[in-house]
């Protein structure tokens, strides 16, 4: 078992069995809190079919160190990254793969103000702390706790919402976390396919980023005569877009947009 192989540029991520298992997770949530310098530490997760155990090893770790969870259950990663920062949380972890395929897992880390953690920001250390540090457990063992972020995470985002309802609009979930969130966002009027959450994602991979997974909502946007096509990732946050002919947009030409507004 080679946890080296999980670190990466920008998160911890692999096969879970294969490249990482429930023992490292236990040691990145044991050293996590040293590392951020964090007594609570925040935890969302997706619904992989290991995320559960993943949850469960990653709290065991980062209780025995003697700090406080604090847990959002299923969520999107920008969910995470709003609590961290709302809530004035110093650590952060959202237990998953995003686009990858389902037997894959992970943990995307952040810090104060929802900052990412990457490998030349933190994860390296962690990664030196996993391998060589001890596990002594504190004498006094953190809590395990709930919080219920949801609501006011949708109000951050509809002061941003615009008006819609002229726009005609097709919604790929990709059986992912978008399903969480996005009715209660742009209502019952757009056309949703794969709205359900399944992390076996049994439609297409989680990847909008490949066109060929962006297949059935080009059909939809065309067959029923739509103005435009959205399409999450896993972790609902990244969205990819199809034109009213049903054609994929380059998410360079998007960015740019974005920059102009």
């Amino acid at each position: 078992m080679n946890s080296m192989k999980a670190f990466k540029a920008y998160d911890i991520r692999g096969v879970y069995g294969r490249d990482f298992e429930s023992s490292d997770v236990r040691k990145i949530g044991f050293f996590l809190p040293k590392l951020l310098n964090a007594d609570r530490v925040l935890v969302g997760r997706d619904d992989r079919a290991s995320s559960p155990e993943v949850f469960e090893a990653l709290c065991d770790g980062i209780t025995s160190a003697g700090a406080d969870v604090v847990s959002i259950g299923q969520c999107t990663t920008p969910t995470v990254y709003f609590a961290t920062a709302t809530q004035g949380f110093d650590a952060a972890v959202m237990i998953t793969a995003s686009h990858n395929p389902p037997k894959y897992n992970g943990l995307k880390v952040c810090k104060t103000s929802a900052l990412p953690v990457d490998y030349s920001t933190g994860l390296s250390d962690l990664e030196t702390m996993c391998a060589e540090g001890v596990v002594v457990p504190a004498e006094k063992r953190g809590t395990v706790s709930e919080m219920d972020v949801r609501g006011g995470y949708l109000d951050f985002l509809r002061q941003y919402l615009p008006d819609l309802s002229k726009l005609k609009i097709g919604v790929d979930c990709s059986n992912g976390m978008a399903c969480l969130l996005i009715k209660e966002l742009l209502g019952n009027k757009p056309q949703y396919i794969y709205d359900d959450i399944d992390g076996t994602f049994p439609n297409h991979p989680p990847n909008p980023l490949e066109e060929e997974n962006c297949a059935e909502l080009k059909e939809l946007v065309k067959d029923n005569g739509l103005d435009i096509g959205l399409i999450f990732d896993g972790d609902a946050d990244r969205v990819m877009f199809i034109d009213e002919q049903g054609r994929f947009v380059q998410p360079d030409l998007i960015t740019a947009v974005l920059a102009e507004y």
